[in-house]
């Protein structure tokens, strides 16, 4: 091995360790600052909730068109009118049935430990093995413990949202920024790249990114406010008690995939249970089949083009976000697969089917 190769390996290594070196303070340094990503992730899903209002007051080529600026705050001004005079409206009917709910708690609780009991007496009744009699009596008599253990971590957890309350004025400030510049930060961006087919792809590339982004926001709002609409007008239908609290629970927890609707189902049904089973199971055919008609006729046409994903990949992306980050990490596993699944069609296009496309000339914020 002469000197020259030496020092090509010497190069190598020196390349390699600076490479590992890097991505370990990368690394590092993105988990440090995850609260900051956290934060301008939520900001940039709240931006492309409202770049539709605010493009449609702020259109260059109407005579009426706003100020970008102006356009922002009548957008803010009316969606917190809006949000008040809707609390003003159903805040002393919510907090009528949350008195009625909490001064129901004992009796809930006292039901429950009945139903417990008698489950308990079930497997010596029905003459099963020993041994499974101790195992399923084991995992009756145990269920209290674990539903205790389970609320008291949601307990936490909500308290623990509670220190993030400044992100309410956060969020609005920095978006109010990031929306008045959007097409300024998408030009500059552009323009770091050079001109030619590199441009072009780049501009392709983020144009995909903000559809992706826009139909996955419009698809959850809309989503919501049919979840909410719909099964809130069932619960009110069939007489369920609650019917406002439950509303508003089955249209926030539609914001969280697949998890959401099955602890709305557990709560929905196990309140109906309380008072009668015929209208629990009533409750959860209902639910169930609403599911259904929801997951594959009404959101994939909310989704339309903007987000090819399958159920199962849904799924799939849910589990590894709850893994990875709890409920944030749920929240996000569908925007970040669907983001992804961009970057892999966007590199493949690349690696096989090189082509150009026109740069919008709109800025890419027309979301």
């Amino acid at each position: 091995m002469t000197y020259q190769d030496i020092g090509k390996i010497r190069s190598i290594a020196w390349q390699a360790t600076l490479i590992v070196a890097a991505s370990i303070a990368l690394i590092w340094l993105l988990y440090t600052l995850r609260m900051v990503l956290l934060l301008l992730a939520f900001t940039v899903l709240f931006c492309y909730l409202l770049l539709p209002m605010v493009n449609f007051l702020n259109r260059p080529e109407s005579r009426l068109s706003i100020p970008r600026p102006v356009a922002i705050l009548l957008v803010y001004a009316t969606i917190g009118g809006t949000i008040f005079l809707s609390f003003e409206e159903i805040l002393p009917l919510l907090s009528d049935q949350v008195t009625a709910l909490l001064e129901n708690v004992p009796t809930y609780a006292r039901k429950i430990d009945q139903t417990i009991k008698m489950l308990s007496t079930m497997p010596a009744r029905y003459r099963l093995p020993l041994s499974w009699r101790s195992t399923l009596s084991d995992l009756i008599n145990g269920t209290p413990l674990r539903m205790l253990d389970w609320l008291q971590m949601i307990a936490s957890r909500t308290f623990g949202l509670s220190l993030y309350i400044s992100w309410l004025v956060l969020i609005p400030v920095i978006g109010f920024f990031f929306i008045k510049d959007a097409t300024g930060f998408y030009s500059r961006l552009i323009g770091t790249f050079p001109e030619g087919d590199v441009r072009y792809r780049i501009a392709a590339f983020l144009q995909d990114v903000s559809q992706t982004l826009a139909a996955y926001i419009r698809a959850q709002v809309m989503a919501c406010l049919l979840v909410a609409l719909i099964e809130g007008t069932g619960f009110w239908l069939m007489g369920i008690s609650y019917p406002l609290i439950l509303t508003l629970v089955a249209g926030v927890l539609e914001f969280i995939p697949v998890l959401g609707p099955a602890i709305l189902f557990v709560i929905v049904v196990g309140i109906a249970g309380f008072s009668s089973w015929q209208t629990a199971m009533i409750i959860a055919i209902f639910l169930i089949a609403f599911r259904i008609v929801h997951d594959y006729v009404i959101y994939p046409r909310l989704v339309s083009e903007g987000m090819k994903l399958h159920p199962v990949m849904v799924i799939l992306a849910v589990v590894c976000g709850a893994e990875l980050g709890g409920m944030v990490g749920v929240f996000l596993s569908v925007p970040v697969v669907a983001l992804l699944l961009v970057c892999i069609r966007h590199w493949r296009t690349l690696t096989f089917t090189p082509h150009r496309v026109i740069v919008p000339v709109d800025g890419g914020d027309n979301a």
